[in-house]
């Protein structure tokens, strides 16, 4: 393989280490500073048609396998600062390596703003774009919590870590069952299918938070843990093969406004999840992404169905 891809896909893992790993070690940050647990979370944000776009997803989600466990490890054998200076010399090392060995290229010339937003105007695009905002507060919402979470059933240290590794496993798995379900049955039924799962494994989190008394919760919760995983990276790939699909000559840009999407979405919740935990309790936290997660569903489902009726001369609104 190019020396370039793989200097990439390493500029990747470091930056999805760096982003992740927060959730891990989140009690302990919270704990350093004497804050509540929704407080130390405005630290935390996140991080791509087919079979391509589950590859290109590929050195993020090796960071979920490897490297966040692997940081939260780190964190609790050590001290919670230890993999920040870690990563940030990593980081450095990779931004020189790229640097160096990455050929320069000229600018394209950067679009004007209006013309970056023009596609908002387009409803089809809107709401796929919306649909990924709501798919990321579903997702981030409770990812960001996830050690407070689990630790309600007593979970600790090493535990979280072998949590986050079978999360980070699962979302491997779903980037590359969604780039795939996405080139044999399209991008529809396969969000549709995502965010059904995502749904579900949320709802069951909290279900068994709920019931700390139950001899195989902690099992039973890896489960819900690997299906979380599952749901969550399946919709990348598929969705923006359905973006791409929608935009034409003006994908990169709207593959752009779907990053901005999930960024926006990914701070958003944890700021809710954070206003969940502070005003209730951990074992609503799966049950509100849920929530957010059905919401996606939804509009996902209204938005396709104005297509179709938009397809057959039926006044939708759809331009």
């Amino acid at each position: 393989m190019d020396i370039r891809i793989l200097l990439l896909a390493l500029g990747s893992f470091v930056i999805g280490t760096e982003m992740f790993m927060i959730a891990g070690v989140l009690p302990e940050i919270a704990a350093s500073f004497h804050v509540s647990v929704s407080a130390a979370a405005g630290l935390a944000a996140p991080g791509k048609r087919g079979r391509a776009l589950s590859a290109v997803i590929g050195g993020q989600t090796v960071s979920l396998i490897a490297g966040v466990p692997a940081g939260t490890w780190l964190a609790h054998a050590a001290h919670w600062t230890a993999p920040f200076w870690i990563v940030s010399a990593a980081s450095v090392l990779a931004a020189a390596l790229v640097r160096g060995l990455l050929p320069a290229m000229p600018p394209a010339g950067a679009a004007p703003l209006l013309d970056r937003l023009a596609p908002l105007k387009r409803p089809a695009i809107l709401s796929a774009l919306c649909t990924t905002l709501l798919w990321s507060v579903a997702v981030f919402s409770v990812y960001t919590y996830i050690a407070e979470l689990y630790g309600g059933l007593g979970a600790k240290g090493e535990t979280i870590s072998l949590v986050l590794l079978t999360g980070g496993i699962a979302g491997f798995a779903g980037a590359a069952l969604g780039g795939y379900a996405a080139d044999r049955m399209g991008p529809a039924g396969t969000i549709a299918m995502a965010l059904a799962v995502l749904a579900a494994s949320l709802a069951a989190m909290s279900a068994l938070h709920g019931t700390p008394g139950y001899r195989g919760a902690r099992e039973a919760f890896l489960a819900a843990v690997a299906l979380y995983g599952i749901g969550s990276y399946a919709f990348n790939p598929a969705q923006q093969h359905r973006l791409i699909g929608l935009s034409g000559p003006s994908a990169g840009i709207v593959l752009s406004l779907n990053a901005s999407a999930v960024h926006l979405g990914s701070a958003g919740g944890a700021f809710l999840g954070g206003l969940v935990l502070g005003c209730g309790s951990a074992s609503m936290l799966g049950y509100f992404g849920g929530v957010w997660a059905l919401a996606a569903l939804a509009l996902s489902g209204l938005s396709l169905r104005s297509r179709a009726a938009a397809r057959r001369g039926q006044p939708t609104g759809e331009s």
